[in-house]
């Protein structure tokens, strides 16, 4: 594939940043891609956008699908709370990420640096600090409506029990302390797992299921098959799409793509409901802008699946922009027990992302 000079140019600056930033919010980490992390994280049949598969290596199936080559992500986010002068970072996360594709195979290097556990001394905070690398691999076989995907991934823990960050100098402390300085790794943390994902796909309908992790090893322990652990991640995923084109070959003006997921089923801790909708202006087949919106509850029961309960709650919004060979996303994500003036667990939180893809 030959590049203009403004793509070239893209491309230098987003391998740039991530070099400085190496830590640069919705990635493989999280379980889900960058546009389906702004729709509650829903996405296990959806295929929205090149980083899908995120969500479900079975997307790497779909004969749909458009071929990449390469796909790079960069992102920062922090929460938002009542801030006193000067400025203070609450929970700030970094991730940047690259992907390399062959046809239905990816592999993916993804980095996050989390600063967490914020104390406010005046003249300078203390957080602790967290450092992910993980590194997976993704691969999907798909013949006619049905595909199937297996990925393993491999996740290492670094971490550093005390970061300062002076409020005079917050963004070069902040670069230093999430970029260069020195973290212990964490062996016991380190960890090693296997998923399987399945893709029912119609075009407009299409129906996931994900085992996330059917086997694991952390730490030093030999590798383990445990069916406690596949059911504690088995998760399943519906979505509806409008089509792209007209029956005349045309381009839709507006697509509208919606999906609806049940994740972590065995998991009393981390079972959600995930559902999510994305109305899509189309340009030209790769110009588009999108507004998508999500909501994710936390389902400490399983027998309160179908019951809405707004203090367990996050909504999220976002706009997107696709403009060729790059995407642009601003997302902001706050719970949903402020609409019951209910205290929330956790802050709003804003993140901006943009990736790039050949």
């Amino acid at each position: 594939m030959r590049l203009s000079r403004f793509d070239k140019a893209v491309v230098l600056a987003v391998l740039t940043l991530a070099a400085l930033l190496s830590r640069l919010p919705a990635l493989a980490l999280d379980g889900h891609g960058q546009y389906a992390g702004s729709m509650g994280g829903a996405g296990l049949a959806l295929g929205l956008g090149a980083d899908s598969f995120f969500a479900n290596p079975a997307l790497l199936g779909l004969a749909s699908r458009t071929e990449r080559t390469f796909l790079g992500t960069i992102g920062f986010g922090d929460e938002l709370a009542g801030h006193v002068r000067p400025f203070r970072f609450e929970r700030p996360q970094a991730d940047g990420s690259v992907t390399f594709m062959a046809k239905n195979l990816a592999l993916t290097i993804e980095s996050r640096s989390v600063l967490e556990e914020h104390v406010d001394h005046g003249s300078h905070s203390t957080y602790r600090g967290d450092k992910l690398t993980l590194l997976e691999l993704d691969w999907a076989y798909g013949r006619g409506p049905l595909s199937l995907g297996v990925r393993a991934k491999a996740i290492a823990t670094n971490t550093r029990s005390e970061v300062v960050v002076n409020a005079d100098q917050l963004l070069l402390d902040y670069f230093i302390q999430s970029a260069i300085a020195r973290y212990e790794s964490v062996g016991e943390l380190s960890s090693i797992s296997f998923g399987l994902g399945l893709l029912l796909d119609y075009e407009w309908i299409a129906m996931g299921v994900m085992a996330g992790q059917f086997a694991y090893s952390t730490g030093e322990d030999p590798l383990i098959l445990d069916n406690d652990s596949l059911l504690k991640t088995l998760s399943w995923g519906l979505s509806l799409s409008s089509p792209i084109y007209t029956a005349s070959n045309d381009l839709h003006l507006l697509r509208i793509q919606g999906a609806l997921d049940l994740v972590n089923l065995g998991s009393d801790e981390a079972r959600e409901v995930r559902a999510g909708v994305a109305l899509t202006l189309q340009l030209l087949p790769d110009w588009s802008v999108s507004l998508l919106t999500g909501y994710r509850e936390t389902k400490y029961q399983v027998s309160n699946l179908i019951r809405f309960s707004a203090k367990d709650g996050r909504h999220s919004i976002a706009v997107a922009g696709e403009f060729a060979h790059v995407n642009l996303l601003v997302s902001y994500e706050y719970p949903t027990a402020w609409y019951v003036n209910t205290s929330a667990p956790s802050n709003s939180r804003l993140a901006v992302s943009m990736s790039v893809e050949l």
